[in-house]
């Protein structure tokens, strides 16, 4: 994936943008006194920062590169993204282009039944496996077009791609996604 130059300025800016706000939380919280609340910013902050580096290290740039931009609105998604590791063992055999294809193509269905004038998250815990990659989605907020979701997700049909939809209703829905060794 090639950025040019004006992307790259773009992505600083956001990038800058969110290490102020933060900033200015933080300042806010002393300014106030609120000492826990300031420690608590911080410690998200480092978490979040550890995180990010799990998935820089995981060796599929393009899915690292669309998780990290997310949260900043260029694709047009109306829901936030939060995502954990739950281990680090490294990734073998996983096609890069074809798991950020399929995870693009549900983002958009998923932004597709949303309403948008909730407070959508998706939280996305990432278990890499010896050969093959698992994806557990959780999400919280309103779901106008619950029929048109469903129905993607069960009848996506890849052999390399297994979705187990769990849980699903208006303000919430449960899957988890096994992506095999796709190399």
């Amino acid at each position: 994936m090639m950025i040019d130059k004006e992307e790259t300025l773009t992505l600083l800016q956001h990038a800058r943008h969110d290490w102020l706000n933060r900033i200015q939380l933080i300042k806010g919280y002393l300014a106030l006194g609120k000492v826990d609340q300031a420690e608590r910013v911080i410690e998200e902050i480092v978490l979040e920062s550890q995180q990010e580096t799990k998935l820089t290290k995981l060796g599929l740039p393009e899915f690292a590169t669309l998780l990290l931009l997310h949260n900043w609105g260029g694709e047009g998604h109306s829901f936030q993204i939060e995502y954990e590791f739950i281990n680090d063992l490294p990734v073998h055999s996983i096609n890069d282009l074809k798991l950020t294809s399929w995870m693009k193509s549900f983002f958009q269905t998923i932004s597709d039944a949303l309403h948008p004038l909730y407070g959508n998250r998706l939280y996305v815990s990432i278990k890499p496996l010896e050969k093959s990659l698992s994806l557990h989605f959780d999400f919280d907020g309103k779901l106008k077009d619950l029929r048109s979701f469903e129905q993607w997700v069960l009848n996506y049909e890849d052999e390399q791609i297994h979705i187990n939809l769990e849980e699903v209703s208006e303000t919430n829905f449960i899957c988890e996604v096994i992506f095999d060794g796709m190399e």
